[in-house]
């Protein structure tokens, strides 16, 4: 477990290192979409005929939690039910304090989403809490192998022509942070859907507010965490 603070040092001086790129999940992360997510999973449950199903999971993909509690036949009709319910919902989806203006601190081409929605999903939810989609994502239509395997931030790495190891993975998730570790990146937790004790990451802040950015001369980026 690595050792991490949910605030700068005690003299209330600032954290400071550079990275090339910046890789974000998104629910959770950029947008608060819970609300809208668990209603969506409760009547999915309630559809597919699940007594109490809780919805849990966040940062899994949709396709690996409804292959781990709906038995093979019913799969393709449970996805996509799970998939028109989520698109039809977008009540109460905002965007989480101090993501837009982080966002347009950061050049084009270095930072990007790595998210566990579809794309469509995820365009959607954007769309409804004003955020701007990169020029390209990485979404659960795009891999293999979702969270909490690395392969979701590998490729949004390599979408950007960066080193993985010289990118700063951002995530509100247990199952994305372990991503970004597996990837070999630097990790940054965001706390609120999970608790900062409960996240396992290099840095934690308890909201984007806390997290500047600023282009260096060698265009690299460097991450300010107050």
């Amino acid at each position: 477990m690595r050792i991490h603070n949910t605030s700068p040092a005690e003299d209330n001086t600032p954290r400071r290192f550079s990275v090339d790129a910046v890789l974000f999940d998104l629910d959770g992360t950029l947008i608060d979409s819970t609300p809208a997510t668990e209603r969506a999973w409760r009547r999915w449950g309630e559809h597919m005929g699940l007594e109490s199903f809780s919805y849990g999971a966040h940062g899994v993909p949709a396709q690996a939690l409804v292959e781990q509690v709906i038995e093979a036949d019913r799969q393709a009709e449970a996805f996509e039910l799970i998939k028109a319910l989520e698109m039809a919902d977008t009540d109460g989806v905002v965007r989480k304090d101090g993501a837009v203006e982080l966002l347009e601190s950061l050049p084009e081409g270095a930072w990007t989403i790595v998210t566990s929605c579809t794309q469509g999903l995820a365009q959607t939810r954007m769309s409804a809490a004003g955020i701007a989609e990169p020029a390209r994502m990485v979404t659960a239509d795009h891999v293999s192998h979702g969270k909490p395997h690395p392969e979701p931030f590998l490729l949004g790495a390599s979408w950007l022509g960066v080193d993985i190891s010289r990118c700063l993975v951002v995530e509100d998730a247990p199952a994305g942070l372990a991503s970004g570790r597996a990837a070999g990146a630097v990790t940054l937790a965001v706390a609120g859907t999970s608790a900062a004790t409960e996240l396992d990451a290099d840095h934690v802040v308890n909201s984007l507010s806390a997290v500047g950015a600023e282009v260096l001369p060698d265009g690299r980026i460097q991450i300010t965490l107050s």
